[in-house]
């Protein structure tokens, strides 16, 4: 495998991988400027042992929730595996607000420019907490899980996603909704790397962090390329995508130092791994803020 045959391939098409997954869900880079500054870690070698994130069908508590909040999230899970976007839309509020800046009408474009680059799409929603409002609807947090297949350039890609989020229900419609943590994968070929990705869920603004994405298996003598990315949150980053350049990491994976900003925010910190084996490509969200509260501080995904 040749350092310039990997670079000739196109990897602009493929992040940023969050600004259309958030809103697809929302029914259940070279590094950016202003925003995280990445350096590389002084100690070359994978974080302890993070815990395991379970599939949300195995992990999801049982949760009680009123028949009709039940009944219309499996809609909205419907809806949007079938793709049906005016369908999907009826379960938001004309005034819907979102974490990121979404409104109703931004959400029908990236929702729709999603479904148009991925197939075989599969949603499904669990219910983590539900708290009843007295003055009618409540409150829900979720974990919505989404499955499905991406082409580029002849390529078949696979992807996994989890997002947690809390929303606010009325008469069977989103008010608003709070993105809480986010992870996806893409992976594509017969032996994309298997790797271990340890990064916080939340920083203090002006904090330091370590973004370590390991190869689990000894890299012998095959090359290793990749990438870490960073992008502020915004509904104008949504549909925009980054370049990428890709370097050689003969320590065998990414270890970054990141310095988060200065004001609360939210980031997605990506990373693209490639070997002669096939590709991964790992999103995650950063949330920046005042005071940090007990998270999880690392998350393990492997293909």
């Amino acid at each position: 495998m040749h350092d310039s045959a990997i670079k000739s391939r196109s990897f602009k098409s493929l992040l940023p991988l969050q600004s259309s997954l958030i809103a697809a869900v929302l029914g259940a880079t070279t590094l950016m400027s202003g925003g995280v500054a990445f350096a590389q870690s002084d100690v070359e070698q994978p974080a302890p042992s993070p815990e395991v994130i379970e599939p949300a069908a195995e992990t999801a508590p049982r949760v009680q929730v009123p028949e009709d909040v039940a009944k219309t999230l499996a809609a909205m899970d419907s809806a949007a595996t079938d793709q049906q976007l005016k369908r999907l839309l009826r379960f938001y509020s004309s005034e819907f607000t979102h974490s990121d800046g979404l409104t109703r009408q931004s959400l029908r474009t990236v929702v729709k420019a999603f479904w148009d680059e991925h197939q075989d799409l599969n949603y499904k929603t669990d219910v983590l907490a539900w708290e009843a409002d007295p003055k009618g609807g409540g409150i829900a947090t979720t974990q919505t899980t989404i499955t499905g297949l991406r082409s580029v350039e002849d390529q078949e890609m696979k992807l996994t996603a989890t997002i947690q989020s809390r929303q606010r229900w009325r008469d069977d419609q989103m008010l608003e909704q709070t993105i809480i943590a986010e992870q996806s994968q893409l992976t594509s070929g017969e032996n994309p790397p298997a790797i271990t990705v340890n990064l916080p869920e939340q920083v203090k603004v002006g904090g330091t962090f370590n973004f370590d994405v390991v190869v689990d298996e000894p890299l012998d003598k095959r090359l290793l390329l990749g990438t870490a990315i960073e992008e502020e949150i915004s509904p104008e980053r949504y549909l925009k995508q980054p370049n990428l350049k890709l370097e050689l990491l003969p320590a065998g994976g990414l270890f970054k130092v990141g310095k988060a900003p200065k004001k609360p925010t939210s980031e997605w910190i990506s990373a693209v791994l490639v070997q002669d084996g096939g590709m991964v490509v790992i999103s995650r969200r950063l949330t920046v803020v005042k005071q940090t509260a007990d998270t999880k501080q690392s998350l393990l995904l492997t293909p």
